[in-house]
């Protein structure tokens, strides 16, 4: 009884000690700063005059005997109300960098005691940081034949903020005298030490605490929305051995916990509370969000949790896990619930998808087919219908020039789909998977092909002429320039069909990337072939003459109109440039168009004037366009918007976003599961939107069914997208499955054009 009033006694006067100091520290009452030679001080991030920021190096020891190991800290006082940051800034800030140095000797890395929270902008951003007065330190290892003395450096740079935040940054030197006895510092110096020391967040084997993490599912894909459990449990028993009894969580969930910045990762707390299966312990769950840059190795889930024991005292706790990135046992450990087995990382073939290999001549008619009916894509009619206003100017012409003309278009289009088999082929060589209209994920080829759409809209417009020039080159014939214009509209065409998959082109393309690279060759030529065959057929025809109009002034008219059909593609690409890169990306592209027309109007000024004012346009037009190309074609990949789930987004339907996890879920709770696989490039997704899924019939059907509607994204490079895209031997979007939960594993494959009452019954199909 005696050894435990002892043990009582003591802890009281401990904590009235702690009580005593800490409203003095709170009032800024602190001891007074240590002296520092004059290299080892610095004050900055100048307010008003005054400096907001001063920092000290100092040590531990005025002097150290050779093989010791002292703590170097920069000691930084600031302003009152000003605070810096931790080495995790949270959702606003910059953090902090510090690198000790040691010469000669060996600095460890910079020890971070728990930061305070910070509720900036009335609650709204989260911040982690210190205020007042702070130690920051390392451990230098001195070594054996150490003599004299060591230098021992501090590089800091940190951002400082109240209201306005103001960056600042320091070099501190300073020496440390080596003897034969070691020499303690003052008391001022160690009393900032030691409260440093005791906010070191310490391993849960040290605080005394069982600590897990663990993941709503594994890999975190881009982009990806996951949820993180951290259980944190003192005791399971109030009889346990040794019981950390824990405090309750602190009001503000903030408070609990702070965590390690990851790149291309945002996370907040969502929620705090009592441990529901231990006597001590806490619940943290944060939520978070993976942006659409790829990541291509697993990182670490690293933070503190502020606890603290039933008397008060503060035992920050660090936490430390993998953050899975990559399929592996290590991260399926890590998963909420028992993970699917990763099985030989084959693809099954899905439901509706033969299980032989489909014959060759079989995908080469599908590929003919689906290139043919690309002409049909609006994406690709205004090109096709350009040039069926050539044939109208040329067809009653000889026919030689015609079949050259013919010519020109279909060796424009095979071209290009060989170059962009030879672009997959390369790709497929050195590991990375592709998929069709893969390039319409990058803003800056968006940009490419809005230029020569612009540029050939001026040309219909008459603002410029492609033949050459009537007067000084008359007796040169304008054949091969006209034949130029036919391949490049053949280019052209091709360009703008990649993000079409029309029917029979999806399965044609997807076996071909699959496939060998001769293989893969022969697919894109037969598609490209298909892509000419209408303009072919058209002008081989004998009699086509007859059925079409005469050359007259309504062809001037005709001209301008198509020229305003190319424009109405652009908007389409500004369009897909706002979804990926927000207003800022479409002003960008906007002022680059406005340059591409000012180069080509500049052009066309002079484009029939002397050899010296031609060149000199020529030259001033391209310096103009590549100017402005160079300052604004730089887009935020993360300033678009990003997919809107869980039914907060505009429209008739509340989309879920697409994961195979939430996918099973849903099933597994009776709700039949529609998924559209989509993309803001792709036109025909965006027909089935507005003319099917979103039809008041059809949403009535999916009400009365209660249809969970899942949107997968691919508008961006999302691997874990494109390898579903493949399990179903697709290569593109859109991808239409229709699951029932009386058979969860084979979802019904729809077809790429839907009709209202295909997809009505459906729904009705999969109803359980």
């Amino acid at each position: 009884m005696n050894k435990f009033v002892s043990r009582a006694l003591l802890t009281i006067l401990l904590t009235a000690l702690t009580a005593l100091a800490l409203p003095a520290w709170a009032a800024g009452d602190l001891p007074q700063l240590p002296d520092v030679p004059e290299g080892a001080f610095d004050e900055d991030a100048f307010d008003q005059g005054v400096p907001r920021v001063k920092k000290r190096l100092v040590f531990d020891a005025d002097q150290a005997r050779p093989g010791d190991r002292v703590r170097a800290g920069v000691l930084f006082e600031m302003s009152p109300n000003w605070h810096i940051y931790w080495r995790s800034a949270g959702q606003g800030g910059m953090s902090t960098e510090l690198i000790f140095d040691a010469q000669p000797g060996t600095a460890g890395d910079t020890l971070w005691p728990a930061p305070t929270v910070y509720h900036e902008a009335g609650g709204q951003i989260i911040t982690f940081g210190y205020g007042e007065r702070v130690i920051l330190f390392s451990k230098v290892e001195i070594p054996e034949d150490a003599e004299d003395s060591i230098e021992v450096t501090a590089d800091v740079d940190y951002l400082v903020c109240e209201v306005d935040c103001i960056p600042g940054s320091a070099m501190l030197t300073r020496t440390l005298a080596i003897g034969d006895q070691r020499t303690d510092t003052d008391d001022v110096t160690d009393f900032y030490f030691d409260q440093a020391q005791k906010l070191l967040p310490r391993a849960p084997e040290e605080t005394g605490v069982d600590v897990q993490v663990r993941y709503s599912h594994v890999p975190i894909a881009n982009p990806d929305q996951f949820r993180v459990e951290v259980s944190i449990i003192g005791c399971h028993d109030d009889d346990d051995d040794h019981c950390v009894e824990l405090a309750d969580p602190p009001e503000r969930i903030a408070d609990a916990f702070v965590y390690d910045s990851i790149p291309n990762i945002t996370m907040e707390i969502a929620r705090v509370s009592p441990h529901p299966d231990a006597h001590s312990g806490w619940f943290v769950e944060l939520s978070g969000r993976a942006s659409r840059d790829r990541a291509s190795e697993d990182a670490t889930f690293r933070g503190v949790a502020r606890l603290h024991t039933a008397e008060g005292e503060a035992i920050p706790t660090d936490v430390e896990a993998l953050f899975p990135r990559t399929e592996s046992e290590a991260a399926n450990a890590l998963a909420l619930g028992e993970s699917a087995p990763s099985g030989d990382g084959t693809l099954a073939p899905a439901d509706g998808q033969p299980d032989e290999p489909l014959s060759i001549f079989y995908i080469l008619l599908l590929a003919f087919i689906g290139g043919a009916l690309l002409n049909l894509m609006p994406c690709v009619f205004p090109v096709l219908a350009v040039k069926v206003f050539s044939f109208v100017n040329l067809v009653h012409e000889e026919r030689q020039s015609i079949y050259l003309h013919s010519v020109s278009y279909t060796a424009g289009i095979v071209a290009s789909m060989m170059a962009l088999a030879t672009v997959v082929i390369g790709l497929q060589v050195v590991g990375t998977q592709v998929g069709w209209g893969f390039q319409f994920q990058e803003p800056g080829f968006i940009a490419a092909v809005g230029a020569v759409l612009i540029i050939f809209a001026l040309n219909l417009f008459g603002v410029f002429e492609v033949t050459l020039s009537p007067g000084r080159l008359q007796n040169v014939a304008d054949a091969p320039s006209s034949h130029r214009r036919s391949f490049g509209e053949g280019v052209l065409a091709v360009v703008l069909a990649t993000p079409c998959s029309a029917p029979f082109l999806g399965t044609a393309v997807g076996f071909a990337l699959a496939s060998s690279p001769w293989v893969i060759a022969l697919i894109f030529l037969v598609l490209g072939l298909g892509l000419a065959m209408p303009f072919v057929v058209l002008t081989m025809v004998p009699g086509a003459a007859k059925v079409l109009p005469k050359p007259g002034p309504w062809m001037l008219y005709f001209k301008q109109f198509l020229g305003f059909a190319l424009l109405g593609t652009a908007i389409w690409l500004v369009w897909l440039i706002g979804q990926m890169a927000g207003v800022s990306g479409v002003a960008r592209l906007l002022s680059f168009f406005l340059a591409c027309g000012i180069g080509v109007w500049i052009f066309g000024l002079v484009q029939f004037k002397s050899t010296s004012a031609r060149r000199l346009g020529l030259i001033f037009a391209v310096a103009i366009i590549s100017i402005t190309g160079f300052f604004t074609l730089r887009f935020d990949a993360d300033a678009g918007s990003d997919l809107q789930v869980d039914g907060t987004q505009s429209g008739p339907l509340a989309w879920l976003e697409w994961s195979d996890d939430d996918v099973q879920a849903e099933l597994a709770s009776g709700r039949p599961v529609f998924v559209d696989f989509t993309a803001d490039w792709c036109i025909t997704c965006k027909v089935n939107l507005a003319n099917v899924l979103e039809h008041p019939s059809v949403v009535a059907a999916v009400d009365e069914q209660n249809v969970a509607m899942f949107k997968a994204d691919w508008t961006r490079r999302d691997d874990v997208i494109r390898s579903k895209l493949a399990e179903f031997g697709k290569a593109g979007v859109p991808l239409y499955l229709m699951y029932s939960p009386d058979d969860p594993e084979n979802p019904e494959v729809l077809p790429e054009l839907l009709t209202r009452q295909m997809v009505i019954t459906k729904i009705e199909e999969a109803a359980p």
